[in-house]
């Protein structure tokens, strides 16, 4: 038809089949597949070591052989070698459980539609078991972000850091990035109980991570607890993308009076310019909000700094360090 684009609909396909890929390889995440295939194994091995049908193993691995991700010989498979140690559970990245959380995030974004038109998703969704999934995001928060730690705090001063506390720090590596930096700071891992027994377990042997003290506390619902000082430097990372407006400017409220004559709140967020269209990765997180959460958006450095001085800080610069990293200082006005 006149006017039509062969261009403009092959890029339409090309993203709309992009779920394809993805979904074999997230499946092969959560079925542990790559586990059963550290040496060259049929198909008939790996579905009996897993318990399923040999035949959908053999589509699924033949699948990933011709997408590179594992070695096919005669009619056994084996991962590529430079992909086995972020494939396998024991790796040391954590990957493999990034895939199983991006796996979960897939059966939640198939009902986008629903969330859109304000109808919950289908309850049964989620393939493991509330704890597992709690331990694949908080493993998977450290394979996706710990390579950024030391570039994200070196953009923060630390110079007149005595107290810092690292709130909704999950695995606790951009406060033992701190510390390194800031040797004499008592350091404080803030988050609920169960998050901070997974990151006991995957900073076992970091030598920094004996200054850590943890703090269990529920700062979305709960008063702060007798165990936190008063701090030099409060720090927040991809939190607030997670909760409402609303909780949002309370939690900052809460937070408002730990905070020392002159010290800051750090926020780092993926955040969105004014008109929520760019970074586009950004934008495209936001739905990933809608799905996920019942309040949660990206937001824009306005709004971060509106919830600050709702609470009675002093909103300073922000910085943009990359698509997904933006830093928003807030500064509690020294007491005379």
């Amino acid at each position: 038809m006149a006017g039509m684009s062969q261009e403009g609909m092959d890029r339409l396909r090309q993203i709309a089949v992009g779920f394809q890929q993805a979904k074999i390889l997230l499946a092969a995440a959560e079925l542990r597949l790559f586990d059963h295939l550290r040496t060259h194994a049929s198909a008939a091995h790996v579905a009996h070591a897993i318990g399923a049908d040999a035949r959908a193993v053999e589509v699924l691995l033949d699948a990933l052989a011709a997408m590179g991700i594992v070695d096919k010989q005669g009619g056994t498979y084996r991962t590529q070698a430079d992909l086995e140690p972020f494939l396998v559970e024991d790796g040391p990245a954590h990957f493999v459980a990034s895939l199983r959380h991006m796996n979960r995030l897939f059966r939640h974004w198939a009902f986008l539609e629903e969330r859109v038109l304000g109808r919950p998703a289908p309850a049964g969704i989620d393939a493991a078991p509330p704890a597992a999934d709690h331990e694949n995001f908080i493993r998977a928060m450290y394979a996706i972000t710990h390579r950024q730690a030391e570039a994200v705090v070196a953009r923060i001063g630390l110079s007149d850091v005595r107290t810092v506390a690292d709130l909704g720090g999950g695995p606790g590596h951009y406060l033992t990035s701190i510390l390194r930096r800031a040797p004499g700071a008592d350091g404080y891992l803030v988050d609920l109980a169960p998050t901070l027994a997974i990151a006991q377990r995957i900073q076992a042997g970091n030598p920094d991570w004996s200054r850590v003290r943890l703090v269990a506390w529920d700062f979305y619902s709960d008063d702060p607890p007798s165990t936190l000082p008063r701090l030099d430097l409060a720090f927040v990372s991809q939190v607030v993308h997670s909760e409402s407006p609303e909780a949002n400017r309370a939690f900052f409220r809460r937070l408002f009076p730990l905070v020392s004559s002159g010290g800051r709140l750090v926020v780092h967020e993926r955040v969105v310019e004014p008109d929520r269209t760019a970074p586009q990765e950004t934008a495209i997180f936001a739905v990933n909000m809608l799905v996920m959460t019942a309040g949660g958006r990206t937001y824009t450095e306005q709004d971060i700094s509106e919830w600050g001085t709702s609470a009675g800080f002093v909103a300073e610069r922000g910085e943009r360090l990359s698509e997904r990293s933006y830093l928003i200082t807030l500064r509690r006005p020294a007491e005379v």
